[in-house]
């Protein structure tokens, strides 16, 4: 494999990572919030979709 494609790759990973970071800290509290429950209700379906897997 060619090292500046893992190179780059790498690359574009830590930017992402960063600008992920940068994006939550720029979050006010509502949003913070808003955010909050979108996680919490796809949480709940997750779980709800992985309990449903026992009754095929």
């Amino acid at each position: 494999m060619n090292l500046r494609f893992v190179s780059a790759i790498g690359d574009w990973i830590k930017g992402s990572v960063y600008e992920t970071w940068g994006w939550f800290n720029q979050l006010n509290y509502q949003e913070w919030f808003l955010l909050l429950g979108i996680v919490a209700a796809l949480g709940f379906l997750c779980m709800r979709g992985y309990g449903s897997r026992g009754n095929l």
